[in-house]
């Protein structure tokens, strides 16, 4: 008899005291399965979630409300998950779905089972917009094979699983974004002519700060009102977002929860220096310790106010970051990074940097019926 499959939903309220309780060999077995999906599409594990962050997203509810489903086989192996995080201070209808399924367990129905109980989460919370991401390892030559996201910008094969995973439920593709990584270390030559470069377009206006984790709090309320932006001026697609406010209160708890999980903020921010504001920033996560298993910094924010952008300010704090990492952190081997594939300027700069493409992720949409 074939072993029994188990649905266990995961909640806030069942988060683990720590990842050494036996609680938590759900979570262990959540991030198996993401990095076996990651090894045997990419080739590497550099887009995986590590468990501390899993535990992390699962703990606390204040800003991102984080659900799972995970899918058990007798006794205990889990084959697969369904992840869900859902916004409390904005996008009060919308919640991000991440479907996974170990490699070995795909065709199975699986998948089909995550689904359909991750809708019932949804419904459940009240909100009826889910936008979900799926990986695309390479991308296909235009053509009857190639889907299109209105933006106009990268193309998912369509005879993919994954698409066909998401027609079939009636999710629209919205947009794609570009995952690049960076070998490390950077030319300290290239990385130099990069910074004066972008200092002459500056001239002495501006001026960067760089801050290993330790911001300090005369800097949290600047920072937290560039963090507002992101979610509108990014480039979404027909993703349906609006602002996510930020104030200084939730940058120190961004902040804090990073040391939560193992991790710091390597953070540079571009200053003006007549008024003393931090217009621009860009933040690196790495991980406390060095970690032989995945050497990598994965790239958050990078974002200039709109009324100082034309000054190369998103080249020079990206740049000064990288300095500060080599100096710092030489044991990490890699930078990982996503953009949307409209975002010219930011992918420009960082194929300048060095960055190489490596597929990406299709972000899909469905409006759930009443």
């Amino acid at each position: 008899m074939a072993p029994t499959l188990r649905l266990i939903t995961l909640t806030p309220d069942d988060a683990p005291a720590s990842l050494d309780d036996p609680a938590a060999a759900l979570l262990h077995g959540v991030a198996r399965v993401d990095a076996a999906a990651q090894l045997a599409s990419r080739g590497h594990g550099d887009a995986a979630d590590p468990v501390a962050q899993r535990l992390g997203q699962l703990r606390h509810a204040d800003y991102v409300r984080t659900s799972a489903v995970v899918a058990v086989l007798a006794p205990d192996d889990v084959v697969g998950y369904a992840w869900l995080r859902a916004m409390q201070t904005s996008n009060t209808d919308a919640v991000e779905l991440e479907v996974c399924v170990h490699p070995d367990h795909r065709r199975r129905g699986v998948g089909a089972a995550l689904w359909d109980a991750a809708v019932a989460v949804v419904r459940d919370q009240g909100r009826h917009v889910v936008q979900a991401y799926s990986d695309v390892v390479t991308e296909p030559p235009p053509g009857p094979g190639a889907l299109v996201p209105p933006t106009g910008s990268g193309r998912v094969p369509a005879d993919d699983d994954a698409t066909r995973f998401a027609l079939a439920r009636g999710f629209a593709l919205e947009q794609l974004e570009r995952m690049s990584r960076l070998d490390l270390p950077v030319d300290p030559g290239l990385l130099r002519r990069f910074a004066e470069a972008a200092g002459e377009h500056a001239d002495d206006q501006y001026l960067t700060q760089t801050w290993f984790h330790d911001v300090p709090e005369s800097a949290l309320a600047d920072i937290a009102a560039l963090e507002s932006r992101m979610m509108t001026d990014a480039p979404s697609g027909g993703l349906e977002l609006e602002a996510d406010p930020w104030d200084a209160a939730r940058l120190r708890t961004w902040l804090d929860r990073f040391t939560e999980r193992g991790q710091s903020v390597l953070l540079t921010a571009a200053v003006h220096v007549p008024t003393g504001r931090i217009v621009g920033y860009t933040a690196l996560i790495v991980p406390t310790e060095p970690d032989d298993a995945r050497p990598v910094a994965d790239q958050d924010t990078t974002i200039v106010d709109p009324e100082h952008r034309g000054h190369r300010l998103g080249m020079a704090v990206k740049v000064a970051n990288l300095e500060a990492l080599a100096a710092r952190r030489p044991d990490v081997r890699r930078v990982v990074t996503w953009n949307a594939e409209e975002n010219g300027p930011m992918l420009d700069i960082n194929v300048a940097l060095g960055f190489r493409p490596d597929g990406g992720f299709a972000a899909w949409q469905l409006r759930l019926p009443d």
